[in-house]
C-alpha cells in the first residue's frame, strides 16, 4: 500500500522537533516540584492545539500574505458505543499538502487544527475587525458576546492496517458536559466531516510511528497517546426550540462512574453548528472577551521594563508578527544575535499577554533572558527605560535578521544627484545587510549634510536610525507683574500679570500691558522701574 501520508511538502511544512511521546506532566504536578523551571511551562504552551471552525479560521487568512498549506483528512465516525466512547478514523486526502484557496466555498462540517499562536492571531483578527457573518448554519460572535474554549482529552494512535489515524474520545477521560459537546460536534450521518491540519502535528506523529514501528501488522494498532485538545467556537444548534439536544441519561455503574446515553436520532440532532453563548458548566469554559488587556507585575523596580514592553506588545504590526510563525525568521548564525533566546522569550511573553482572559503576567523568564545577555539589567535596581528599549530592539533585530551573510557595500557620494535617488540607494544598501520586522516597523533614515570649511564641498548622506535623541523644549516666554497708577488719582493702583518674550524689548512689555489694562487711544503708558 502506498503511504498516503507522504508528501513532497512535508519536509518544510512541519516542525520535525515535535515529539508526541514526550508528554508533559500536568502543570499542577510540575508546580509542586522543587526543580520546577518556568521553561517547562513555556514549552508546554507552544504545544497547545486548538480545533476551530474552518470557516472562522479561513476568513482571517485573507489578510495573510503567506501561502497557506495544510493536510486534509476525511473523518469517519464510529458511534457503536456512543454512550461511552467516540472513535474517529482520519484518512488523509490524496491531494494533501493542499494550498488553501480563499475563493473556494466551505462546508459547515470542515474544521481546522491549529497551534495556539495561529489561533490567537485569528482570534485577534476577528476581535479587531469586529465583523459579524450570519447565515442559516454559522454565526461569528460579535465583540459583545461571549466566546468559550473547553478542553477535550483525546487518545491518538496510528493504524498501519488502514494507514490512518484513530482518535478516541472517551467519557472516562472527559467531563460529561465536554463529552456531550464532542458527540454533538463530530456526529454526522449525511454530510462528510473533514479536518484540516495546519499545525503539522499529525503528520509528524505518523512519521514517528512509522520509525518506531518498522514492521507493520494489519491486526496491530500503534501505541495510544493521550493529548489535550482545546475546542473553540462550537455549539450544536437545533431547528426546533422545544427539542432538547442529546438528553443525557445518567446511571451509576458498578464502579460508581456516571454513564451517558446519547440519543443519536437524526430527527433530534441537527448537523448545523454555530457560535453562541452557552450555560454549560465546567471549569474548562472561559469567556474570551477583549484581548490584550493584561498587565505586567512589578518584580521590583521593573517599571522601566514594563512600560517599554507594554508599548511594544501593543504595536499592531509586531503583535501580528509574533502571533504568527515568527520562529522561522530566527537567525541562529548571526554572531551579533542571541541565538534566538531573546526573541523567543519576548514572543512567549507577548502571547501570554494576548491570551484570552489573561491575568497579570510576571515577566520573570523574560527578565532572566534579558539579564543573561545584558548583565546591567540584572538585579532589581532602577534603570533608564530608553536604554532598555534600545537594547531590546537591537537584540530583537539581530535575532530576527533574515540576512544570513551580510555583503560589503561601499557607500557612494550624492554628487549632485536628486535626494530621492540617493535616499533609495542608501536604504537598499541598508536592507541588504539588515532585514527584519524591527527594521520594517521601527527604522527610518535622516538626511545628513556636511560642508567642508576649506573647500566648501557639500557631502549629503542618508543614515538609518531607530530612535532619535531630542532636547526637551524650553519655554521662550516669561511672566511679569506690574502695578499701574493713574495720573489723575481716580483709579486705585492695580497689579497686572503679563507674559512677554524672555529676550523681548520694552515695546513688547508696553503692548502686552496696554491690552491687559484696556488702554484707551488717548492714553499712554510711562514705564518706571523701582530699585531698592
Amino acid at each position: 500500500m502506498d503511504d498516503l501520508f507522504s508528501s513532497e511538502d512535508d519536509d518544510h511544512l512541519f516542525d520535525l522537533d515535535y515529539n508526541p511521546y514526550a508528554r508533559k506532566r500536568p502543570l499542577s504536578s510540575r508546580l509542586d516540584r522543587d526543580d520546577y523551571d518556568e521553561t517547562d511551562e513555556e514549552e508546554a504552551n507552544r504545544q497547545k492545539l486548538y480545533l476551530v471552525p474552518y470557516r472562522w479560521w479561513k476568513e482571517a487568512q485573507r489578510s495573510v500574505a503567506d501561502e497557506i498549506v495544510g493536510i486534509l483528512y476525511n473523518v469517519l465516525s464510529n458511534y457503536d458505543n456512543a454512550d461511552s466512547e467516540i472513535v474517529l478514523d482520519l484518512r488523509k486526502e490524496e491531494s494533501s499538502g493542499t494550498r488553501v484557496k480563499m475563493d473556494e466555498g466551505v462546508s459547515s462540517r470542515e474544521y481546522a487544527l491549529v497551534k495556539e499562536a495561529l489561533w490567537l492571531r485569528t482570534l485577534k483578527w476577528h476581535n479587531d475587525s469586529k465583523t459579524s457573518e450570519e447565515d442559516d448554519r454559522y454565526h461569528c460572535v460579535a465583540e459583545g458576546q461571549s466566546q468559550e474554549v473547553f478542553p477535550l482529552q483525546i487518545r491518538l494512535s496510528f493504524s498501519p492496517g488502514t494507514n490512518s489515524l484513530l482518535v478516541k474520545i472517551s467519557l472516562k477521560d472527559n467531563a460529561v458536559d465536554f463529552y456531550r459537546r464532542a458527540c454533538s460536534i463530530f456526529y454526522s450521518q449525511s454530510e462528510l466531516l473533514q479536518i484540516w491540519d495546519f499545525s503539522g502535528q499529525t503528520s509528524q506523529f505518523v512519521m514517528n510511528e512509522i520509525i518506531n514501528l518498522p514492521k507493520f501488522s494489519p491486526g496491530k494498532q500503534g501505541k495510544e497517546v493521550l493529548l489535550e485538545l482545546h475546542v473553540h467556537g462550537f455549539f450544536v444548534f437545533t431547528n426546533k426550540t422545544d427539542e432538547r439536544l442529546a438528553e443525557p441519561m445518567k446511571t451509576e455503574n458498578s464502579f460508581g462512574k456516571s454513564r451517558v446515553r446519547m440519543n443519536m436520532n437524526s430527527d433530534n440532532l441537527s448537523s448545523q453548528l454555530m457560535l453562541t453563548n452557552t450555560s454549560l458548566s465546567g471549569s474548562g469554559y472561559r469567556g474570551i472577551g477583549v484581548l490584550g488587556f493584561a498587565g505586567l507585575q512589578n518584580l521590583g523596580n521593573t517599571c522601566f521594563m514594563n512600560s517599554a514592553l507594554q508599548c511594544l506588545v501593543h504595536t499592531t504590526q509586531l503583535v501580528d508578527y509574533c502571533l504568527g510563525d515568527y520562529e522561522k525568521d530566527i537567525n541562529h548564525e548571526n554572531p551579533l544575535g542571541m541565538n534566538g533566546e531573546l526573541s523567543l522569550a519576548f514572543g512567549e511573553l507577548l502571547r501570554k499577554l494576548w491570551a484570552p482572559g489573561a491575568m497579570p503576567v510576571a515577566p520573570r523568564m523574560f527578565k532572566f533572558k534579558l539579564a543573561k545577555f545584558a548583565p546591567q539589567f540584572d538585579g532589581y535596581n532602577q534603570h533608564d527605560s530608553q536604554e532598555f528599549l534600545a537594547f531590546l530592539l537591537d537584540g530583537l533585530h539581530e535575532d530576527l535578521n533574515r540576512v544570513k551573510c551580510k555583503p560589503y557595500i561601499e557607500a557612494k557620494d550624492a554628487e549632485g544627484r536628486p535626494d530621492e535617488e540617493v535616499a533609495d540607494e542608501h536604504w537598499l544598501n541598508h536592507l541588504a545587510r539588515n532585514a527584519s520586522i524591527i527594521v520594517d516597523i521601527f527604522q527610518g533614515q535622516y538626511r545628513s549634510t556636511l560642508v567642508c570649511p576649506v573647500c566648501k564641498k557639500v557631502s549629503v548622506t542618508f543614515d538609518p536610525f531607530m530612535y532619535l535623541t531630542l532636547p526637551l523644549p524650553s519655554t521662550t516666554m516669561r511672566t511679569m507683574t506690574l502695578t499701574v497708577f493713574s495720573t489723575d488719582g481716580i483709579m486705585l493702583p492695580m497689579p497686572f500679570t503679563i507674559t512677554v518674550p524672555k529676550g523681548g524689548r520694552l515695546k513688547d512689555l508696553i503692548d502686552s500691558l496696554s491690552l491687559a489694562c484696556s488702554l484707551k487711544d488717548d492714553e499712554t503708558l510711562l514705564v518706571a522701574e523701582v530699585c531698592s
